[in-house]
């Protein structure tokens, strides 16, 4: 067994994705850390490049930590769908001015060892 009291019950891709995971870690008391998030701040792209955003919680907790995830997974998903000037506004600030879309992929809840 490591030495490391953490361990990775997700990864997410996205900087607001590893906030939502952190803020209901956060809400049931659980510790936890969102690694590489620096990275991923000064530069998005990277976030696949380093393989996503691993959300870590200390491992007594890490039980609980996949149940919350697994109950939030089932919950159907309560968006709208995008409207067309959502994505239009998409075009000029990402296609235009050159910034780079974040990309569109679901965090994963990563299993136990």
């Amino acid at each position: 067994m490591s030495d490391d009291p953490f361990e990775t019950v997700a990864i997410a891709y996205s900087q607001p994705q590893a906030g939502v995971i952190l803020s209901m870690f956060g809400w049931y008391g659980i510790p936890a850390f969102a690694q590489n998030i620096e990275h991923v701040r000064v530069s998005p792209p990277l976030t696949l490049a380093l393989g996503g955003i691993p959300i870590r919680v200390h491992r007594d907790f890490a039980g609980e930590a996949r149940d919350l995830l697994a109950e939030a997974a089932a919950r159907p998903d309560e968006s709208a769908a995008e409207q067309v000037g959502d994505r239009v506004a998409k075009v000029i600030f990402c296609g235009v001015l050159g910034f780079t879309p974040p990309p569109k992929v679901s965090a994963e809840i990563v299993g136990g060892d």
